[in-house]
């Protein structure tokens, strides 16, 4: 393996040891059992906590870029109809000392159908993601799943906590105004937010009277076409009555 120790600079895709002799930290990742540079910079090696990262020169902690499975932090900033963008501030629960920008793509966020982006992510919102890709910016995130998506939102009109009722439906106790987010499994836990299932929306009932078959539909007086309708005698059998007392009317 390659021969590094505390002090020597390396670049991103530098190998530096195996997973058996230190474990990857800050500035580091590992791929079948190799642990390579993430980030140009210094090694540091601790060898109590057996332990391997890159630094700046002066020790402070680089950027440390996600890979691959990572569950990520973060706030959105930007919406538009096809992507969002959002700032990173959290890997795996642990503080990212500069922030990162991550885009999740409208077909990044649920499996069912979205027309917008706006029906599912709004500006300000605090999303739980999952990463895409490996040592990229920006990051490619994924909503997918339950325990991803939305665990915090505010109201757009008063800028007051919206409150979960229903999956994917948010009202605030303040205005009563109801949104619509991609939200997770643990929605509003983390910050305190009771959800309130005794407020979710009901469903409308179907407009007009059930539409039946054939078969239960209740049958009405069949309408004749114009040819068969009469005054209510049955018609002649045979002949006509002009045909009948008329003379020539035969034909010979």
């Amino acid at each position: 393996m390659a021969n590094v120790k505390s002090g020597d600079i390396v670049v991103p895709g530098d190998p530096l040891c195996v997973i058996e002799e230190f474990t990857p930290s800050f500035g580091t990742y590992e791929e079948n059992g190799v642990v390579y540079a993430a980030t140009s910079g210094a090694v540091a090696v601790d060898v109590k906590k057996r332990e391997i990262r890159v630094v700046n020169p002066d020790g402070s902690i680089r950027l440390s870029l996600p890979v691959k499975g990572d569950v990520l932090l973060g706030e959105v900033i930007n919406v538009y109809d096809q992507r969002a963008e959002v700032t990173v501030v959290k890997r795996n629960d642990t503080d990212i000392h500069n922030a990162l920008i991550g885009e999740v793509h409208i077909s990044n966020v649920t499996r069912r159908y979205v027309k917008s982006m706006y029906d599912v992510l709004r500006p300000s919102d605090i999303v739980r993601a999952r990463a895409l890709n490996t040592h990229q910016i920006p990051v490619q995130l994924s909503l997918v799943g339950p325990e991803f998506g939305v665990i915090y939102a505010k109201c757009s009109k008063c800028g007051y906590p919206l409150t979960y009722t229903a999956p994917n439906n948010l009202i605030c106790l303040r205005c009563e105004n109801r949104e619509t987010r991609e939200t997770a499994n643990d929605y509003g836990q983390r910050f305190g937010l009771e959800p309130r299932p005794d407020l979710a929306p009901r469903r409308r009932a179907p407009r007009g009277p059930p539409r039946g078959n054939r078969r239960t539909r209740p049958m009405g007086r069949r309408r004749l076409p114009p040819r068969q309708q009469h005054d209510g005698r049955r018609p002649p059998r045979g002949r006509s009555a002009g045909q009948r007392t008329g003379r020539g009317s035969r034909r010979r």
